[in-house]
């Protein structure tokens, strides 16, 4: 099982000139917790896919005054609204898809079919979240020799 902590340091570690880094460490026990939060609610969704997309979005609330990317009400589809409804939203398109990379294309898209966009997107999602397992099981790895 991979942690909130090994989440944000396989981020770091990852994308070491990302502009959002000072942010994110700075924020580091708010993301933590919102990771935290996600694994409690919904403990099947994979921690590193919702990270991913939070990252994608917003850089996990960096570039969105805390929030996440999915839209805080049908109503309101351009205002981004806090972890917990990006959670709810990522874990519905899984259930709607049936898989994790069609949920991360209905999460950008609201379809779970291929679109240009959403390809693309959801690609781009599921390479993040593989290198940060990949990352997380390597400093692993390396802390246990």
């Amino acid at each position: 099982m991979i942690t909130a902590t090994e989440i944000i340091a396989a981020f770091l570690s990852l994308h070491p000139h990302s502009p959002a880094n000072n942010c994110i460490v700075s924020r580091r026990e708010v993301i933590e917790e919102a990771l935290n939060t996600s694994q409690t609610t919904y403990p099947q969704m994979p921690i590193e896919m919702f990270a991913t997309i939070g990252y994608m979005e917003t850089h996990m609330g960096c570039y969105g005054n805390g929030n996440w990317g999915a839209p805080i009400s049908a109503r309101q589809r351009h205002i981004a609204g806090p972890p917990a409804r990006a959670a709810a939203i990522l874990w519905r398109s899984f259930e709607v898809c049936g898989n994790w990379e069609a949920a991360a294309r209905r999460f950008r898209t609201g379809l779970c079919g291929h679109t240009t966009i959403g390809d693309r997107y959801s690609r781009t999602a599921m390479q993040i979240a593989n290198s940060i397992r990949m990352e997380v099981n390597r400093q692993k790895a390396n802390n246990s020799r």
